[in-house]
């Protein structure tokens, strides 16, 4: 998703931001809507595009939102679990 936001199955896009969102509030309509955890009224929103793909410019403000919830990358996980501080 990180490496080619165009190129994401709107299914694919949707299963990974209710991974760490919780289901969409807003469901059964070609746009999905999720609420997000901090102040104010942000939001994710996913729309199919041609393909049955997501949006792009919503698949890189999904990853904005997940990057913004402190969960870490891949690599930073492995790192920490080495014990391999983050310089």
């Amino acid at each position: 998703m990180r490496s080619n936001p165009s190129d994401v199955r709107f299914a694919d896009a949707c299963k990974v931001v209710s991974a760490f969102f919780g289901e969409p509030r807003q469901k059964g309509t070609s746009h999905r809507v999720w609420k997000m955890p901090w102040p104010g009224d942000p939001r994710v929103n996913l729309q199919v595009g041609k393909g049955g793909k997501a949006k792009a410019y919503q698949a890189r403000q999904a990853l904005q939102a997940i990057d913004r919830v402190g969960v870490p990358r891949a690599s930073e996980a492995k790192q920490r679990a080495r014990g391999i501080k983050k310089s």
